[in-house]
């Protein structure tokens, strides 16, 4: 089978938006071509950009400048290869549940872990424990903001009927029970759907209350509110995509080569949180003018 640079995306060409997160790993198509007849497989490569992370992590547990550059350099490695892997699974035809929650367990992993460490660096430099709570609220601030557009991102594949592998509510289903009891379903791809859902799904829950919140607020009756008007903005997913997780890592890549850590946790606190905020009150606006004037 020929490459087809085409089914990299999640989405058709039609219902495709400007996404900020890949302006950070563009060359991928150049690597998933050349990996494309390799023996190789996306979860290789899932494995490889979990090393890259963890040896990013020991890089930024040295206390020097040359820790913190490899520690950043290593992070964007973890950043690009966490692309290559979803890509080259789709150009393949190689999409899977198993992929889906091993990627999102090793960004939890690998975030979890950097931003530990560099907390730890701070709390070190300064003698200063209160970078504790400022290392914590970013780190939670990152979560949120990632699950929020991941939200939005898979309720607009869901109305664009594109990609099915992630789901809002990612709750074990009865069939999924069913299947596991059958031996039809791994004991590997349940035992990371459940760790999924500790770590992620008290995320899940809180944006769905979240845009169950919104719908309200920009709607007396919130059913007069389509599914494609309310999800299918595709403006409105550019201006969030930098909440994505590889965004948010580039910063501290930025702010680690520039070394300003503190700096780049605040940044993530303050300007990530206004914007989500900002972003969210924009959206809630508009479905009230688009119910008004018929927009």
């Amino acid at each position: 089978m020929s490459f087809d640079i085409e089914k990299m995306s999640k989405l058709p060409p039609g219902a495709r938006f400007l996404d900020i997160n890949d302006f950070w790993y563009f060359p991928n198509r150049w690597v998933v071509k050349f990996l494309y007849p390799l023996p190789i497989t996306p979860t290789h490569i899932t494995i490889i950009s979990l090393i890259a992370g963890l040896v990013s992590v020991r890089f930024y547990m040295i206390d020097t400048s040359a820790g913190l550059m490899w520690g950043a350099l290593f992070l964007y490695l973890k950043i690009f290869l966490d692309n290559v892997d979803g890509n080259l699974a789709r150009v393949r035809g190689e999409t899977s549940r198993l992929g889906r929650f091993l990627d999102s367990l090793t960004d939890f992993m690998v975030g979890f872990l950097v931003y530990l460490v560099l907390t730890l660096r701070l709390v070190d430099e300064t003698n200063n424990s209160l970078y504790w709570c400022l290392g914590g609220l970013a780190f939670l601030s990152c979560l949120m903001q990632c699950s929020y557009f991941v939200y939005y991102l898979v309720k607009y594949t869901a109305i664009s009927g594109t990609y099915l592998y992630n789901r809002v509510d990612e709750d074990i289903t009865e069939e999924e029970n069913e299947a596991y009891d059958r031996g039809d379903l791994s004991m590997l791809v349940y035992f990371l759907h459940r760790a999924h859902i500790l770590l992620y799904g008290w995320q899940d829950k809180t944006i769905e209350w979240f845009d169950r919140l919104s719908k309200r607020l920009g709607s007396k009756k919130p059913q007069k509110l389509s599914e494609k008007n309310w999800y299918g903005d595709k403006v409105f997913l550019t201006l969030i995509s930098p909440l994505c997780l590889c965004t948010n890592n580039m910063l501290l890549v930025f702010f680690s080569l520039a070394d300003e850590i503190e700096l780049g946790l605040w940044f993530v606190v303050i300007v990530g949180n206004a914007c989500l905020l900002i972003l969210q009150i924009w959206k809630i606006v508009k479905a009230k003018k688009n119910l008004v004037f018929g927009g």
